[in-house]
């Protein structure tokens, strides 16, 4: 019986994980555990043959000592939360889910985009505090004729560029690998510089990975060489941007709005540990600055959060314990690599 531990399980993703189950193909154990894997929790895992992780989790080398399992299913496409090199050491197949949920993600940050550009949060605001009057404060405007600053142009930042060209909207891109062939089909400009997009964009959406040359891209220095009331939107990675910097470009409204679904602190603030248990207090100072901004939206890592992306990540990590089941059989010396590895 192979025993099977999934962690940092929600009631949602139980719902579309315990359909899918029966169809392992071998006799299997299961365990759902609300709990993140960490150095805390480590015995939870000690029996486990395979364990099932998401993003909060956290496999560091130390760890690996209170385990035995033959291989890690990540139920993301991130992977950067388990130690690749000590699971090679040691033999322990991981997979990922690669690609999940493109098509919510792109819808998520082109809606925010809109939200930002007609002040839609503002005027929820005033509708809920019964004023109905229209004034200066929410002067929006049209995307049309507008140009949208894309950094990264992977399967989502692609599927936001399509989508910003349905609205008539001028589109650059920055990518150190550029598409040419896709962006000559749908009208997109590949610029050769950040700086071009900084400086010609109305609106700037991030979907770039988080790599050292990317980490706080938006920082002071970018944001001084940008529009004045530039939009900017991030459902990529919290760290591609200064939270100090964006703050003080908000405050001298050199920077219009922002919409932010990731946080370069997330793991501490979007972990549900923000709250005091008695007061709901924020701890995080910086958050709860962005928070009191009225041109400043904040969601907790939401993007993604779709039906059709949950029963995808389900599917694909079922599938990739099956393919584990059926390779390990294939090659008992544990010669061989699973599809969905991660790609370093």
């Amino acid at each position: 019986m192979v025993k099977i531990v999934f962690f940092d399980v929600k009631p949602y993703d139980k719902q579309f994980l315990e359909p899918l189950v029966a169809e392992l193909k071998e006799p299997v154990e299961v365990k759902y555990l609300s709990s993140k894997l960490n150095k805390e929790t480590v015995s939870l895992a000690k029996d486990a043959d395979i364990i099932s992780l998401f993003v909060h989790d956290k496999v560091e080398k130390e760890m690996f000592d209170h385990l035995k399992c033959k291989m890690i299913a990540c139920r993301s496409a991130g992977f950067d939360y388990v130690d690749l090199n000590e699971c090679a050491v040691r033999g322990i197949k991981v997979a990922t889910v690669p690609s999940y949920s493109p098509n919510s993600i792109a819808e998520f940050a082109v809606g925010l985009s809109i939200n930002l550009a007609r002040k839609l949060r503002m005027a929820f605001e005033r509708s809920k505090n019964a004023d109905l009057s229209l004034t200066s404060k929410l002067l929006g405007f049209e995307m049309k004729g507008k140009t949208v600053g894309v950094f990264g142009t992977g399967r989502i930042g692609k599927l936001v560029c399509e989508i910003f060209r349905g609205f008539k909207m001028n589109v650059i891109a920055f990518d150190v690998y550029e598409d040419k062939e896709w962006a000559a089909q749908n009208g997109v400009e590949y610029v050769k510089t950040k700086d071009e997009v900084y400086a010609r964009s109305d609106i700037i959406s991030l979907h770039a990975p988080l790599t050292p040359e990317n980490n706080h891209m938006i920082n002071a220095d970018a944001i001084s060489k940008m529009k004045d009331g530039v939009l900017i939107i991030n459902t990529g990675r919290g760290g591609l941007i200064d939270t100090r910097a964006l703050i003080n470009g908000i405050k001298s409204r050199k920077i219009g709005g922002a919409a932010l679904d990731v946080y370069e602190k997330e793991n501490i603030s979007f972990d549900h540990d923000w709250f005091s248990v008695e007061d709901g207090i924020i701890q995080d100072d910086d958050l709860n600055r962005l928070l009191g901004f009225p041109n400043v939206l904040v969601t907790a890592h939401q993007a993604y959060f779709t039906r059709e992306a949950l029963k995808e990540i389900a599917s694909v990590t079922i599938s990739n314990i099956n393919e584990f089941f059926e390779k390990s059989k294939e090659h008992p010396d544990n010669n061989f690599t699973l599809k969905n590895a991660p790609r370093v």
